[in-house]
Protein backbone atom coordinates (compact mmCIF):
# COMPACT_ATOMS: atom_id res chain seq x y z
CA UNK A 1 0.00 0.00 0.00
CA UNK A 2 1.26 3.46 -0.93
CA UNK A 3 1.36 5.83 2.06
CA UNK A 4 3.44 8.71 0.69
CA UNK A 5 3.44 10.29 -2.76
CA UNK A 6 6.63 12.19 -3.60
CA UNK A 7 6.94 14.27 -6.73
CA UNK A 8 9.10 16.66 -8.63
CA UNK A 9 7.52 20.05 -9.35
CA UNK A 10 8.74 21.59 -12.62
CA UNK A 11 7.61 19.36 -15.46
CA UNK A 12 5.30 17.31 -13.20
CA UNK A 13 3.02 19.77 -11.40
CA UNK A 14 3.83 22.40 -14.02
CA UNK A 15 4.41 22.18 -17.74
CA UNK A 16 8.05 22.96 -17.08
CA UNK A 17 7.94 26.54 -18.31
CA UNK A 18 9.16 29.25 -15.95
CA UNK A 19 8.31 32.84 -16.72
CA UNK A 20 10.46 35.55 -15.16
CA UNK A 21 9.46 39.18 -15.73
CA UNK A 22 11.76 42.20 -15.90
CA UNK A 23 11.45 42.69 -12.13
CA UNK A 24 12.53 39.11 -11.40
CA UNK A 25 9.05 37.90 -10.47
CA UNK A 26 8.60 34.22 -11.31
CA UNK A 27 5.43 32.65 -12.70
CA UNK A 28 4.46 29.01 -13.14
CA UNK A 29 1.28 27.34 -14.34
CA UNK A 30 -0.41 24.69 -12.17
CA UNK A 31 -3.50 22.66 -13.10
CA UNK A 32 -6.30 23.08 -10.55
CA UNK A 33 -7.39 19.47 -11.16
CA UNK A 34 -3.99 18.25 -10.02
CA UNK A 35 -4.37 20.28 -6.84
CA UNK A 36 -7.88 18.99 -6.13
CA UNK A 37 -6.76 15.36 -6.09
CA UNK A 38 -4.29 16.25 -3.32
CA UNK A 39 -7.16 17.05 -0.98
CA UNK A 40 -8.88 13.77 -1.82
CA UNK A 41 -5.69 11.75 -1.27
CA UNK A 42 -4.88 13.57 1.97
CA UNK A 43 -8.42 12.95 3.27
CA UNK A 44 -7.83 9.25 2.58
CA UNK A 45 -4.66 9.34 4.71
CA UNK A 46 -1.90 9.73 2.12
CA UNK A 47 0.98 12.14 2.64
CA UNK A 48 2.37 14.19 -0.23
CA UNK A 49 5.86 15.68 -0.51
CA UNK A 50 7.70 17.75 -3.12
CA UNK A 51 11.35 17.49 -4.12
CA UNK A 52 12.61 20.16 -6.51
CA UNK A 53 16.08 20.66 -7.91
CA UNK A 54 15.66 24.42 -7.78
CA UNK A 55 14.27 26.88 -5.23
CA UNK A 56 11.15 28.86 -6.05
CA UNK A 57 8.88 31.03 -3.89
CA UNK A 58 6.05 29.98 -6.21
CA UNK A 59 6.64 26.32 -5.32
CA UNK A 60 6.64 27.16 -1.60
CA UNK A 61 3.34 29.02 -2.01
CA UNK A 62 1.74 26.15 -3.95
CA UNK A 63 2.88 23.64 -1.31
CA UNK A 64 1.23 25.74 1.39
CA UNK A 65 -2.00 26.01 -0.61
CA UNK A 66 -2.08 22.23 -1.00
CA UNK A 67 -1.16 21.44 2.64
CA UNK A 68 2.05 19.73 1.55
CA UNK A 69 4.09 19.45 4.73
CA UNK A 70 7.46 18.59 3.15
CA UNK A 71 8.60 20.79 0.27
CA UNK A 72 12.30 20.17 -0.24
CA UNK A 73 13.86 22.57 -2.76
CA UNK A 74 17.26 23.35 -4.23
CA UNK A 75 18.04 19.65 -3.87
CA UNK A 76 19.92 18.05 -6.74
CA UNK A 77 20.49 14.81 -4.79
CA UNK A 78 16.92 13.64 -4.84
CA UNK A 79 17.77 10.24 -3.35
CA UNK A 80 19.04 12.01 -0.22
CA UNK A 81 15.82 14.02 -0.02
CA UNK A 82 13.79 10.85 -0.57
CA UNK A 83 15.63 9.16 2.31
CA UNK A 84 14.76 12.10 4.54
CA UNK A 85 11.07 11.85 3.57
CA UNK A 86 11.08 8.08 4.15
CA UNK A 87 12.48 8.54 7.65
CA UNK A 88 10.26 11.55 8.42
CA UNK A 89 7.09 9.57 7.68
CA UNK A 90 8.56 6.30 9.04
CA UNK A 91 7.70 4.26 5.94
CA UNK A 92 9.50 1.76 3.73
CA UNK A 93 10.45 2.55 0.15
CA UNK A 94 7.79 0.05 -0.94
CA UNK A 95 5.18 2.40 0.59
CA UNK A 96 6.33 5.41 -1.43
CA UNK A 97 5.24 6.45 -4.92
CA UNK A 98 7.49 8.81 -6.87
CA UNK A 99 6.44 10.96 -9.83
CA UNK A 100 9.23 12.40 -11.95
CA UNK A 101 9.92 13.69 -15.44
CA UNK A 102 13.66 14.11 -15.93
CA UNK A 103 16.92 12.16 -15.60
CA UNK A 104 17.52 13.44 -12.06
CA UNK A 105 14.35 11.58 -10.98
CA UNK A 106 15.34 8.10 -12.17
CA UNK A 107 17.37 7.03 -9.12
CA UNK A 108 14.65 7.90 -6.58
CA UNK A 109 12.00 6.39 -8.85
CA UNK A 110 13.84 3.06 -8.85
CA UNK A 111 13.90 2.95 -5.03
CA UNK A 112 10.16 3.34 -4.60
CA UNK A 113 7.37 0.80 -4.62
CA UNK A 114 5.61 2.65 -7.43
CA UNK A 115 6.89 5.20 -9.92
CA UNK A 116 5.17 7.25 -12.56
CA UNK A 117 5.85 9.89 -15.18
CA UNK A 118 3.90 12.41 -17.24
CA UNK A 119 3.48 11.58 -20.91
CA UNK A 120 6.03 14.24 -21.91
CA UNK A 121 8.73 13.01 -19.52
CA UNK A 122 12.20 12.14 -20.81
CA UNK A 123 12.23 8.76 -22.57
CA UNK A 124 14.60 7.20 -20.01
CA UNK A 125 12.30 8.33 -17.18
CA UNK A 126 9.32 6.76 -18.91
CA UNK A 127 11.31 3.53 -19.28
CA UNK A 128 11.94 3.53 -15.50
CA UNK A 129 8.31 4.23 -14.60
CA UNK A 130 5.69 1.68 -13.59
CA UNK A 131 2.98 3.95 -14.95
CA UNK A 132 2.98 6.64 -17.65
CA UNK A 133 0.20 9.19 -17.65
CA UNK A 134 -1.67 9.87 -20.86
CA UNK A 135 -1.39 13.56 -19.93
CA UNK A 136 1.57 15.93 -19.90
CA UNK A 137 3.14 17.57 -16.88
CA UNK A 138 1.10 20.50 -15.59
CA UNK A 139 -1.86 19.35 -17.67
CA UNK A 140 -3.56 16.76 -15.46
CA UNK A 141 -0.80 14.13 -15.27
CA UNK A 142 -0.64 14.28 -11.46
CA UNK A 143 -4.42 13.95 -11.20
CA UNK A 144 -4.39 10.82 -13.38
CA UNK A 145 -1.41 9.27 -11.57
CA UNK A 146 -2.78 9.92 -8.07
CA UNK A 147 -6.14 8.44 -9.12
CA UNK A 148 -4.23 5.33 -10.25
CA UNK A 149 -2.44 5.17 -6.88
CA UNK A 150 -5.76 5.46 -5.05
CA UNK A 151 -7.13 2.56 -7.13
CA UNK A 152 -4.01 0.50 -6.34
CA UNK A 153 -4.62 1.23 -2.65
CA UNK A 154 -8.14 -0.13 -2.98
CA UNK A 155 -10.05 3.15 -3.08
CA UNK A 156 -12.17 2.29 -6.10
CA UNK A 157 -14.89 4.90 -5.43
CA UNK A 158 -12.84 7.69 -3.86
CA UNK A 159 -15.00 10.32 -5.55
CA UNK A 160 -18.16 9.23 -3.67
Amino acid sequence: MIKVIVMDVDGVLTDGRIIIDENGAEYKFFDVKDGHIFHIAQNLGLKIAFISGRYSKVTTQRAKELNVELCIQNQLDKTQALEYIKNYYNVDYTEIAYIGDDIIDIKPMKRCGFSAAPNDAHLKVKMAANYISSKNGGRGAVREIVEEILKINGFKNFWD
